[in-house]
């Protein structure tokens, strides 16, 4: 693949695919590396430099893509005797053949003074760039699982909460449901009775009592429907609550987004202000596949947050519906907004923009993580003055899209 002048030159060269992967290397390059070019092709050239090294070489492939060159890249390649040789590379995108696809070369330049106190320094910066890169790295997973270990233990605390709230809130809700059905059965037989009683006084003392029999009864036919009507709401609440923290969470599965949604709604709207209305509007969208219980909680932490900016008095609409391969879930609030800088850092952990001491800023980081394991985004839209409008984007697999072509 590579012309005679460059396969006999005294300079190391190496042509690249746009994954970093060798296609071919010359004579030079063979001997720094110390293998045979039949052993080297197909691998990444991240493979053949010293580990330190590793992170610089991927960033100067990077960078020869995106801009179409990169200089002065130093790399250290390991010896079977002695210290890392360090070479200074520098790439650039080239195409073999006019119809053939993108590659990287890179022809590098031994340092061949690496015994010189600066060639040793060179060398030490570069064990250290490496290393910080990599320090970096781990920083960043350390510093997710810990926001993942926040949510797991809150989560955990909240599904105690629930599940307390609720043996305390059924027992008793289950002897004031008992009591109803039989004051309705009670009240069913003394009407009866004063019926009776009516038919025996007969018609001109049956109003004798100086009460408005009549409309007594009447009360009562509404007073009793309604008390019904209020234990069931609490039934749905606590229930709501159940299905939102339950311990038996069942991980993936194809979930109808906006049943679910139902119940986190009845559980914002108990929290949230008498001023304050909630609207919802869901679009068609075929079953979802993602864990519910932690998309329920993201939806509750969106519609917490969009209730707060609102204040005492406004509206909050939930809607869902279908954007080619995505499920869009939408929050969209009439409240105070928000600048360019405070979206800037929506989703850091700890950033709130709450008073002190009244949110602890790991709300929309926990959501932000939640949705990018689910392979989804978020997406704020926001101005002073002018409400909020935040996205939760899905994706639908395969058999998703099939679900709705059939329908």
């Amino acid at each position: 693949m590579l012309d005679a002048p460059i396969q006999q030159a005294a300079l190391p060269f190496v042509l690249l695919d746009s994954n970093g992967r060798v296609l071919a290397l010359n004579a030079a390059m063979e001997r720094i590396v110390g293998q045979m070019a039949a052993v080297l092709i197909g691998q990444p050239f991240a493979q053949l430099v010293d580990p330190f090294s590793r992170e610089k070489a991927a960033l100067m492939l990077a960078q020869a893509l995106e801009h179409g060159s990169a200089a002065d890249w130093e790399l250290n390649h390991q010896q079977p005797i002695g210290p890392p040789l360090l070479v200074s590379y520098s790439a650039w995108t080239w195409r073999p053949s006019p119809a053939g696809p993108l590659a990287i070369a890179a022809m590098g330049q031994p340092l061949h003074a690496a015994l010189s106190l600066t060639a040793q320094l060179a060398a030490t910066n570069q064990q250290l760039e490496g290393a910080l890169l990599q320090l970096e790295r781990a920083h960043k997973e350390l510093k997710e699982a810990q926001t993942q270990l926040v949510r797991s233990e809150k989560m955990r605390a909240l599904g105690q909460l629930v599940a307390g709230v609720a043996h305390e809130v059924n027992t008793p809700l289950a002897f004031v449901s008992n009591n109803l059905d039989f004051l309705a059965d009670a009240l069913a037989q003394l009407r009866e009775l004063h019926e009776d009683f009516e038919q025996a006084l007969g018609a001109e003392h049956a109003g004798d009592t100086g009460m408005d029999v009549a409309q007594l009864w009447a009360d009562i036919d509404e007073v009793l429907p309604e008390s019904r009507e209020g234990l069931n709401r609490i039934a749905a609440i606590v229930q709501a609550l159940r299905a939102f923290a339950r311990p038996d969470d069942p991980g993936l599965q194809a979930a109808d987004l906006a049943l679910g949604f139902a119940g986190t709604v009845r559980i914002a709207r108990a929290a949230a202000p008498n001023g304050v209305t909630i609207n919802e509007a869901y679009g068609p969208l075929p079953r979802v596949v993602c864990n519910p219980g932690q998309i329920n909680q993201v939806v509750l932490n969106l519609l917490t947050n969009a209730v707060q900016a609102v204040g005492d008095a406004g509206s909050v609409t939930l809607s869902t519906q279908q954007e080619g391969a995505w499920a869009v879930v939408s929050v969209v609030d009439d409240g105070v907004g928000m600048d360019e800088q405070t979206l800037a850092q929506l989703g850091e952990p700890f950033f709130t923009t709450r008073p002190l001491g009244s949110g602890t800023g790991l709300g929309l980081a926990i959501s932000r993580g939640i949705v990018e394991r689910h392979a989804g985004r978020l997406e704020f839209h926001s101005s002073p003055g002018q409400g909020t409008t935040t996205r939760m984007l899905l994706p639908l697999g395969e058999e998703n899209r099939k679900q709705e072509s059939r329908k």
